[in-house]
């Protein structure tokens, strides 16, 4: 590299394949604590959901605010992916310390996303977000894309509210070859969409044998001129089943999308402000192992 030149990037492949190192490094320790609540509510808002379109389809919902009525469906949806979010950060802090080779432990990362001023910055975060969607979507995703880091910023550097917000948004936005394809913001939404279809791959396979029974029963009941009935209680107990499988392979997945995403957030605080600030996150977190390259050997 020419003096006074900033440093090369790390190459998308490259990150792709730390990444998966990495998961496959830690995935035991990460998996379980945050798979297992999100795949039992993934199939409690199928069971919640069922009922309530039955009611509406029968026209028997005879309380609109109970468990089963409007409010019962959309709180556990809500809830849903409150805790959904709020997984997806607990992972991502948990990568900042893979990455950097503390151990980990998840009740503490657990115990730091709840925390107040953690949960305060989250908000503040989706509520610009929102206005963004509200001002024709695409606001919207480039604010969610600069507020990509949040999560390791306040993890690795101890900065919360706006502070911390006004650091992603810097960050996400260093770009100093001017090139597309190294710019911070396109990597993160690559990221996002190699993970994505992985995990819309997988999950079609995993609920593939079960698609096809609901299809079996379903044309059954045509056959035998059935109105209803037993075909949704079969279409209901093998919906459940898929989508706790389909939320398992999205846990996994999420994995592999948080350790990305701290790689690129650390190669752009390297690149950006040299080593400095990494001896200084080691001093106040503890002393790391050596972190996976992020260039490629000449």
């Amino acid at each position: 590299m020419t003096e006074g030149m900033p440093a090369e990037p790390i190459p998308f492949r490259v990150l792709l394949d730390e990444a998966m190192k990495l998961t496959r490094r830690h995935f035991g320790k990460m998996y379980l604590p945050v798979a297992i609540p999100l795949a039992l509510l993934a199939g409690l808002v199928v069971v919640v959901q069922h009922r309530f379109l039955q009611g509406v389809a029968s026209g028997e919902m005879a309380n609109p605010l109970g468990a089963g009525g409007c409010v019962g469906f959309f709180g556990v949806m809500l809830f849903w992916l409150a805790l959904s979010g709020l997984c997806s950060a607990v992972l991502t802090a948990a990568a900042v310390d893979g990455v950097g080779g503390r151990p980990i432990a998840m009740k503490a990362k657990w115990g730091f996303v709840l925390q107040p001023s953690t949960l305060g910055t989250l908000i503040l975060a989706l509520i610009a977000i929102f206005v963004g969607l509200c001002l024709l979507i695409l606001p919207g995703i480039y604010m969610a894309l600069r507020m990509s880091f949040l999560i390791p910023v306040m993890a690795a550097e101890g900065l919360k509210s706006t502070g911390a917000m006004r650091r992603s948004w810097e960050l996400v936005k260093y770009n100093p070859h001017k090139r597309f394809l190294d710019n911070t913001a396109t990597k993160i939404f690559l990221l996002y969409l190699v993970a994505g279809l992985i995990g819309w791959l997988v999950s079609l396979v995993v609920q593939l044998p079960f698609t096809a029974m609901r299809g079996v029963a379903a044309a059954r009941d045509v056959a035998a001129a059935q109105t209803g009935g037993a075909a949704s209680t079969m279409t209901l107990w093998l919906q459940v089943p898929a989508q706790m499988l389909g939320q398992l392979v999205s846990t996994a997945v999420t994995i592999y999308s948080s350790f990305g995403l701290v790689l690129l957030y650390l190669d752009v605080v390297r690149r950006k402000e040299g080593k400095d600030l990494a001896s200084a996150i080691d001093a106040r977190f503890g002393g790391a192992s050596p972190a996976p390259a992020l260039n490629p050997p000449a």
